[in-house]
């Protein structure tokens, strides 16, 4: 099991999140959580306020659409404040093209994001 340290981490220091103290007194982090007919590795709620899809970056052309749909419904429907999608890979071919498809998607707005990170990255988790 993860450790909410290694959340708190991840979101802090991988992610770039500056998320009050206090938001992490809550955290609840599910694996192997099927979205939009997609397996996430980690579906990570940080205090009600920050939703995290983490997901090993498949097919953008299908699964990216389709995880930032759910995930910014699924923000808006629990009234969170942010939403954050994270592609892991290790491809680096693949972070120009996810961030090119990622701002062509309608349902992208300010409390919506990106990250493309390698697979160190995501360990912890």
């Amino acid at each position: 099991m993860v450790s909410d340290r290694n959340v708190k981490e991840f979101v802090r220091k991988t992610l770039g999140c500056d998320c009050a103290e206090d938001v992490f007194k809550h955290i609840e982090n599910e694996q192997d959580i099927n979205v939009a007919g997609i397996t996430l590795r980690n579906k990570i709620n940080v205090g009600n306020r920050l939703l995290v899809y983490v997901v090993d970056a498949g097919d953008l052309s299908k699964e990216m659409p389709a995880l930032v749909k759910a995930g910014r419904e699924e923000r808006d429907a629990r009234g969170f404040n942010r939403f954050r999608l994270v592609l892991v890979s290790d491809d680096a071919a693949l972070r120009e093209k996810a961030f090119k498809a990622f701002a062509r998607l309608p349902e992208v707005d300010e409390k919506v994001h990106l990250h493309v990170i390698g697979k160190a990255g995501a360990s912890a988790l």
